[in-house]
């Protein structure tokens, strides 16, 4: 199970998304966090950490890999069809 703490204080989290076409696990935007404005800004953060260095948000994309390959492969997809944009 990954640890969302540090998510949380970050406004994104990895979400248990029971019956969802996308995937049993998600990585969101917290509604009521006015830190991101949406998924995509959540993906990017996460994505961007990663590539930095940040052992946290690499485990958060790997939990994702290993869980919901669906939802990694997506997010990968769109961050980096957006960087080349």
């Amino acid at each position: 199970m990954f640890d969302n703490n540090r998510a949380f204080d970050e406004g994104w989290g990895i979400f248990e998304c029971h019956g969802s076409q996308n995937g049993p696990w998600q990585l969101q935007k917290l509604d009521e966090s006015p830190r991101l404005r949406n998924d995509l800004e959540a993906w990017r953060l996460v994505v961007d950490y990663a590539n930095a260095g940040s052992d946290y948000h690499a485990k958060a994309l790997q939990f994702l890999a290993e869980h919901n390959p669906l939802e990694h492969n997506c997010i990968i997809d769109t961050i980096m069809r957006r960087a080349v944009a």
